[in-house]
């Protein structure tokens, strides 16, 4: 997924780097709701509230648990039942 970013969210590198303090700033005080960093016209890193990250890595946690939850009741419908390490590998999606 592609993040889109408002016009006055971008911030060119050199400018964060002058201005970091008004930067996060206008993140604290909900001016901006992120800003965009830019570096040769790519975006090379975003600035978030701390409260937003939080939240993103919680979400991510989630899935990650998730993820572990349908493992596992798979497996746990499959019990017993002999599987060759190659064919578990390969629907596991692993790679050696």
């Amino acid at each position: 997924m592609k993040a889109a970013f408002k016009r006055e969210e971008m911030v060119s590198a050199t400018t964060v780097a002058k201005n970091f303090g008004k930067v996060v700033a206008d993140l604290l005080e909900h001016r901006k709701e992120k800003a965009a960093v830019v570096r040769n016209n790519e975006i090379t890193a975003v600035i978030l509230p701390v409260e937003d990250y939080e939240y993103m890595a919680d979400v991510v946690e989630f899935v990650e648990h998730l993820e572990i939850y349908d493992m596992v009741t798979k497996r746990r419908k499959s019990a017993g039942k002999r599987v060759p390490l190659d064919k578990l590998l390969k629907e596991e999606g692993v790679a050696l």
